[in-house]
């Protein structure tokens, strides 16, 4: 028995719903308060020796007065920096509170992830492939830590995507973790693999890093990882023939 290979999309096609890929920022704020206070300090200091200098200049020599401005000029452009770094702070931490408020509200969400890893029970696996080429034979391997391999046959399959419903019982495949792989008779390589899961919480690490999800079936991914949010009719459960 092979497994439901659901459809084939050709190339040019685009995932409906995909979103590019995203970036995380660091969950720790910074303290603009102490960054402003150290700011004002350098500028007391800068101009508290500016004034020494002007005072303490030989009268029979004086510091022709363009240094004055060039140096004012100078402090200034620092000024300037050092209130756009803690305006671009502030910015990182807001956009980073927003981020996780709104990974909050994916618990209990349908979304599709991009993954290497499955973490497979007696659910059916419902998710999609994409190649580049026509290829005779595309299937997906599942490899356990021992190193048995379970191959999955999609048949024979045009470029695009092509989604898959695979019930692990049908090709004997135990409960356990697995890396999954696909393998073309064209020899593609990293051919990236989807799979459709429901969000059931997320994790912020306390280091600031990436904040990472657990998925059914998957385990936990970093939401960069997320390549669609609803699953399409194309990777629902579907009658395996």
């Amino acid at each position: 028995m092979s497994a439901t290979a659901v459809s084939s999309t050709q190339p040019g096609a685009t995932a409906q719903g995909s979103p590019a890929p995203v970036s995380a920022s660091s969950n720790v704020a910074a303290d603009p308060t102490t960054t402003t206070s150290t700011s004002t300090s350098m500028t007391d200091t800068f101009l508290t020796l500016l004034v020494a200098e002007i005072q303490n200049q030989d009268p029979t020599d004086p510091t022709d007065p363009t240094e004055y401005i060039t140096q004012l000029s100078s402090m200034a452009q620092v000024a300037m920096a050092e209130e756009m770094s803690v305006e671009m702070n502030t910015n990182a931490v807001l956009m980073s509170n927003i981020q996780v408020m709104a990974l909050g509200n994916l618990v209990g969400d349908p979304i599709m992830v991009q993954t290497s890893t499955l973490s497979v029970d007696d659910s059916a696996i419902h998710g999609r492939v994409t190649i580049d080429d026509a290829c005779t034979t595309v299937d997906i391997h599942f490899t356990d830590e021992a190193g048995n391999d379970y191959v999955v046959p999609l048949g024979t399959q045009s470029p695009g995507q092509v989604s898959f419903d695979i019930d692990p019982a049908d090709y004997g495949i135990p409960p356990g973790d697995y890396e999954v792989s696909v393998v073309t008779n064209t020899g593609e390589e990293e051919v990236p693999i989807e799979v459709a899961g429901v969000v059931n919480d997320v994790r912020i690490p306390l280091d600031g890093s990436t904040p990472v999800l657990n998925v059914t079936g998957v385990g936990e991914v970093p939401f960069t990882m997320i390549s669609q949010f609803g699953v399409p009719d194309d990777a629902a459960p579907a009658d395996n023939v």
